[in-house]
């Protein structure tokens, strides 16, 4: 089986993003999954903007993406 190591440089800015990007990426693959498949059957029609702009950021929050933490 195939391994690899990967090493970041916490001390340089641009390595420290992207392991906290690898870091977050199953988070963003679940939030991705569930939107994609179940955002739209949870709302019916006349659901608000709002309504669905905070069920976004609060899956977001459920799979503990911080984007602020991951982009500049």
């Amino acid at each position: 089986m195939p391994k690899a190591i990967i090493k970041y440089d916490l001390d340089n800015h641009d390595d420290e993003m992207a392991y906290r990007r690898a870091n977050a990426s199953l988070g963003m693959a679940c939030y991705i999954h569930e939107v994609l498949l179940n955002g739209k059957r949870r709302f019916e029609d006349g659901t608000t903007l709002e309504a669905i702009w905070e069920w976004l950021w609060q899956e977001a929050k459920d799979h503990g993406i911080d984007i602020d933490h991951i982009i500049e």
